[in-house]
């Protein structure tokens, strides 16, 4: 019987029966060991990872929130004292100039206040406590609440807070507009019963990256300032200092009070803020126990009627 002469398949071209001569060609090799294929596997996986650690390091803003209490206060707290004694802290993340973490340097040197703003705070979110304003208002007994401006590596990371004796009973998170992309700042406003009236106290960080989102920020902070009803409180680092020009305008607005400067204990390079409308000024100091780079600025103030 005649053998029948060898001829490609009726359904492919030329060009496919080429192709798979280079695929016999290369098919056992692959088939064979499997090293090239566990290399791409483990090559992909390197990549990704990579990818998403890089995500991860960016720092990216949380946007806005509110809420009508915060953590660590009895629903039905009342503020008994006569003076609101309030303070305006950057924690510097709890870190000394010594170069030493110590949250409970930061507790002690917090004692007594009625209402602290807490700049440089940092959160964990996946640790216990969750944040550094919880840790300190566990450790002084204080209502607390952490207002982070910017989240990397997966949670809430930097930002505001508060710690508080007096009830607050709203709060919102206010971003400020970020013109580069490592300053995510924001405002925290509180509404806070005191003396049976509702006081609004606004709390920030304004960055110093470049002068003109400092310019930016500030002036978004005081034309809030302004425009609240009294009493109303500024507290934050505001890095700037009073010959800045904008600090100036806030300054002179009408019914602006610097306590500090009312107490004689103002400087011209001071950039830790309090002031205050609706309020008067009953004595106001700076203590600066080397538990951060910032000092503590306080004010103990009373309502006008």
């Amino acid at each position: 019987m005649e053998a029948e002469s060898p001829q490609s398949p009726p359904h492919q071209s030329p060009a496919a029966t080429s192709g798979n001569r280079w695929m016999l060609v290369f098919a056992p090799r692959w088939g064979k060991t499997g090293s090239w294929g566990r290399r791409g596997v483990v090559v992909l996986a390197v990549v990704l990872a990579a990818v998403g650690a890089w995500q991860a390091s960016l720092r990216r803003p949380t946007g806005p929130a509110e809420g009508f209490s915060i953590a660590g206060q009895p629903p039905g707290a009342v503020s008994s004292r006569g003076a609101l004694r309030v303070a305006t802290f950057n924690i510097h993340s709890g870190k000394g100039p010594d170069g030493r973490y110590d949250l409970s340097r930061v507790v002690k040197g917090l004692q007594g206040l009625d209402f602290v703003a807490l700049n440089e705070v940092r959160g964990w979110s996946y640790a216990d406590p969750a944040d550094q304003a919880e840790a300190l208002g566990r450790g002084l007994g204080l209502g607390w609440l952490f207002a982070p401006g910017e989240q990397r590596w997966f949670c809430q990371q930097f930002g505001n807070g508060l710690l508080t004796r007096a009830p607050v009973r709203y709060w919102q998170r206010i971003p400020l507009d970020c013109r580069d992309d490592r300053s995510h700042r924001n405002l925290v406003l509180a509404v806070a019963s005191h003396q049976g009236r509702a006081i609004r106290i606004l709390i920030t960080h304004v960055t110093r990256r470049t002068e003109d989102a400092r310019r930016h920020q500030l002036r978004c902070v005081g034309e809030l300032f302004l425009a609240m009803e009294k009493p109303s409180v500024l507290l934050g680092d505001m890095n700037s200092p009073a010959t800045d020009p904008q600090m100036r305008e806030i300054l002179a607005a009408p019914g602006v009070v610097d306590p500090l400067r009312e107490a004689g204990v103002a400087s011209e390079h001071r950039i830790d803020w309090i002031l205050a409308r609706g309020f008067r000024a009953v004595a106001a100091g700076i203590r600066d126990e080397g538990i951060s780079d910032h000092p503590l600025v306080w004010a103990e103030l009373e309502l006008v009627e």
